[in-house]
């Protein structure tokens, strides 16, 4: 039977044991096969699920143990309106869903977001983040972050980079892969490809060589390649676009963090389309 707790969150039910059917299954999400099988992801902390209540994405159900449930009820309404199951959950049951150390007792389970790249390039954005084998979730969630943040119109994930739903991926974006367009699972060859039938022109960043920000023609559609964390672009895949930018290095670090770069690199972009248009700047 439903009953109503924390000033409006509408309980679907309580579960009390790890070993419950329903968390057995939602346990596997955290692995990345079965996320893709069954096309939905654990998503997990108060700002990452708020986000994914407020976008387009209706969750499956939320599982929040008891302080969990009070952090929600500011969200009551929409959790309501938006008819999602909201299961009250002990507090193991929550640690064995959880991929943090200390868990904030909120687990949104959420139908995977990103779409294929012609559907992403539908709106024609100003402006594309592309990431190409960027390994580390953290910087990857940090990318999406970014990219939204700076107002471009899209990221695209390509293979052998992190996945999208790893669990500090989806962390580290702090709710935005809920309101920016991704798409993910291409190679790099075919996404150059698509992008360059649609009208952009392709800018790799590199750590030291390519011409420098400040001096480089920002395209009108610009689609932003950002390489491997530790080596970049691989040498036979810079003739895939169109040109090489750089940031310049003024103090004695080697090199950015690859995010850093895209963040400095996108609101060069945006600073400057700001100056030529004599506007605010807008990346997407």
């Amino acid at each position: 039977m439903r009953r109503r707790v924390s000033d409006g969150v509408r309980l679907s039910g309580v579960i009390e044991s790890p070993k419950n059917e329903r968390i057995r299954q939602y346990r596997r999400l955290r692995k990345r096969n079965f996320r893709y099988r069954e096309g939905k992801f654990l998503v997990e902390g108060l700002q990452c699920v708020a986000e994914a209540l407020v976008s387009g994405h209706v969750p499956e159900c939320l599982i929040c143990s008891s302080k969990g449930l009070d952090a929600m009820a500011a969200y009551a309404d929409v959790i309501r309106e938006r008819a999602i199951p909201c299961y009250n959950a002990a507090d193991d049951v929550i640690a064995s869903l959880s991929a943090t150390v200390t868990p904030q007792g909120i687990i949104a389970v959420s139908p995977l977001v990103h779409v294929d790249i012609s559907s992403l390039l539908g709106e024609i954005p100003a402006t594309i983040l592309i990431a190409n084998r960027v390994r580390d979730p953290g910087n990857l969630g940090n990318m999406v972050r970014i990219a939204d943040a700076a107002g471009a119109g899209g990221m695209v994930v390509c293979a052998e980079s992190a996945d999208l739903y790893n669990a500090k991926t989806v962390r580290s974006t702090a709710g935005s892969l809920f309101h920016l367009p991704l798409s993910v699972g291409q190679d790099i060859a075919a996404a150059a490809r698509t992008l360059k039938e649609s009208g952009f022109t392709l800018l790799a960043a590199d750590a030291h060589s390519g011409t420098g920000m400040w001096e480089i023609e920002w395209p009108e559609r610009l689609a932003l390649v950002m390489g491997n964390e530790a080596w970049g672009i691989p040498h036979d895949e810079e003739a895939l676009v169109d040109e090489i930018v750089h940031i310049p290095l003024m103090g004695h670090a080697e090199s950015l963090n690859v995010s850093a770069a895209a963040a400095i690199l996108l609101y060069e972009a945006a600073r400057k389309r700001a100056e030529e248009s004599g506007g605010e700047g807008t990346v997407g």
